[in-house]
């Protein structure tokens, strides 16, 4: 029995410190809610209390602005005179009212006058008529039928770059016996020398 009694015990109390904090969480957060409502209201305040602040200096400069219109700017409304001749000029314009006995008559139905608009026609060209007349003594035209004709063009072919050869004179050809006639007509040619001398004596010995 004392196991359960400290068992149940324990319960109840941790069942209380759980309630207790609950309750003071909630009573926290509607403080801190209404501290957040109160702070938003002087935000209010504050932006009303500056408003009738410029309204009352707007206010308070209306008798200065009147002593300088007076003394300086000299400005006024409007009359009549300024536009009519007269008041009782601007008092016709204004239309009278019915008589007591007749009441305003509502049957009146106002019409504007508007035409219906017309559909505008298309713009047409203008029709140019041309008229020629055939000069004496020509036969009348034949009527010939049209030939279809076919031309092709072919271009010419151009004929292959050749690069021209090198050209070498041809030696001439000497044969042998014109050589030694040619020769022998140069020894004839030439002067007579007396006989030859022996420079060695005794035979060249």
């Amino acid at each position: 029995m004392r196991n359960y009694g400290g068992s149940a015990l324990m319960l109840f109390v941790t069942t209380a410190a759980a309630i207790g904090s609950y309750t003071i969480n909630l009573k926290v957060s509607a403080e801190r809610a209404a501290v957040d409502k109160l702070r938003r209201q002087i935000v209010v305040d504050a932006r009303d209390m500056r408003n009738l602040q410029a309204e009352l200096r707007t206010r308070a400069r209306f008798p200065e602005m009147q002593r300088w219109n007076d003394s300086v700017l000299q400005m006024s409304a409007p009359s009549a005179q300024q536009y009519l001749r007269s008041p009782v000029q601007l008092a016709s314009l204004v239309a009278p009212p019915p008589p007591a006995g007749m009441a305003p008559d509502d049957s009146a139905v106002v019409r504007y006058a508007v035409t219906a608009p017309t559909e505008a026609s298309a713009p047409t060209a203008p029709i140019v008529r041309v008229g020629y007349a055939r000069e004496p003594g020509l036969a009348p035209p034949v009527a010939t039928t049209a030939r279809l004709i076919t031309a092709g063009y072919q271009a010419p072919v151009k004929p292959a770059y050749r690069p021209p050869a090198s050209v070498r004179p041809a030696s001439p050809r000497v044969s042998a016996t014109s050589m030694a006639a040619d020769i022998g007509a140069s020894l004839d040619a030439a002067p007579a020398v007396g006989a030859p001398r022996d420079l060695l004596p005794d035979g060249g010995q």
